[in-house]
């Protein structure tokens, strides 16, 4: 009887587990069946999308290609030396940019045609045009764009600025002279209030900036009247070797050294009529009582920090009287009366062009 009841227990319990592992095995089965159909449904989902998506492309591209005329639509390729209609007119002081893209919108604005002969209108402020082209408003001929560079010597006393509420600066100057407005032209850097001679005003910031950076090595030469008796020897292997100043270590190329006489510095001081009647002057006049030596200095520097020359020749044991600039880059000041503007000569126009390629 134990015999039979031990193998009925273990019979029992050999259904029991084997029953276990069907239900296990079912509810795996189910599981995965669950799994199975849930990534269907998910790729399912995504197919559909993707098609949508690649039908709604493929009906934008159609009615792209309908309305330009059939074929794959083709991106603009950028043209140079084409600018917006817009910005070419406010270059010219025409208006600001929202005046001239007005004149634009109502097609107010031809422009001559050099092939047919014949005034073309532009059709609206982003069609790109030559800067130099001829142009017309209201049938009327425009002025031609302001020159790439101008020159000015300046004189003492006035701010290389183009606004100041109390003080006479480069814009006040531009607008005495009736020659563009200040929205046309810019100065190219600065000179000291104190420092006279060449400033040049440009037309385009691209060109400004080349003129003015240091990587460019653009040349700008100074005359610099200074104290004392220089020995020219000494003076260049400073410059040459490097002038340490509150802006830093700065070189410079010196080229010639001339002792000043009393006559030649009193005829100076008596050249420029803006330099008379003005508070806080630094005339040569109570020095030369003194009994000081006067030197003058031509220097070539390719920097343009503020007060740089001065700082540098009056660390070297020189400090500076006078300062005028002479050159910049191939432009030079010549015989150019103070306080004077002048158009740059074609040769001048081509080396400043030639920065820009």
């Amino acid at each position: 009887m134990r015999t039979l009841a031990s193998s009925i227990v273990a019979i029992s319990g050999t259904m029991i587990a084997s029953k276990c592992c069907r239900v296990a095995a079912c509810r795996s089965l189910s599981c995965a069946f669950l799994s199975y159909q849930a990534g269907s449904n998910a790729i399912y989902r995504y197919s559909q999308r993707s098609f949508h998506a690649s039908v709604r492309a493929g009906e934008k591209a159609s009615s792209q290609s309908s309305s330009s005329g059939g074929g794959v639509k083709k991106y603009r390729k950028k043209q140079p030396g084409l600018f917006r209609a817009d910005k070419v007119l406010s270059n010219r002081g025409v208006g600001t940019r929202s005046q001239t893209s007005k004149l634009l919108r109502q097609r107010r604005i031809a422009v001559f045609d050099p092939d047919t002969g014949q005034r073309v209108g532009v059709k609206g402020p982003s069609e790109k045009i030559h800067p130099k082209s001829t142009l017309y408003l209201d049938g009327k001929e425009l002025p031609g764009p302001p020159p790439v560079i101008l020159l000015y010597h300046k004189p003492k006393y006035v701010l290389s600025a183009m606004h100041d509420n109390s003080r006479s600066h480069l814009g006040e100057k531009l607008e005495e002279f009736n020659l563009f407005s200040t929205r046309d032209m810019h100065p190219v850097g600065r000179l000291d209030y104190e420092t006279t001679g060449l400033i040049l005003f440009s037309s385009s910031g691209d060109l400004t900036q080349r003129l003015l950076h240091p990587r460019q090595g653009i040349e700008k030469e100074y005359v610099a009247r200074v104290e004392g008796m220089v020995d020219e020897d000494i003076l260049r292997n400073k410059l040459n070797c490097g002038v340490q100043t509150a802006e830093g270590v700065h070189k410079a190329e010196l080229l010639e050294v001339t002792p000043v006489s009393v006559t030649e510095s009193s005829s100076r001081d008596g050249d420029n009529e803006y330099e008379k009647d003005i508070e806080n002057s630094d005339s040569t006049s109570s020095i030369e009582a003194d009994g000081t030596d006067l030197t003058d200095v031509r220097v070539i520097v390719t920097e343009g920090k503020h007060r740089m020359v001065r700082r540098m020749l009056a660390n070297c044991g020189h400090p500076v009287i006078e300062l005028k600039r002479e050159r910049h880059g191939e432009v030079r000041l010549k015989d150019l009366p103070v306080g004077e503007f002048r158009a740059a000569t074609e040769k001048e126009i081509a080396w400043a062009e030639s920065l820009l390629r």
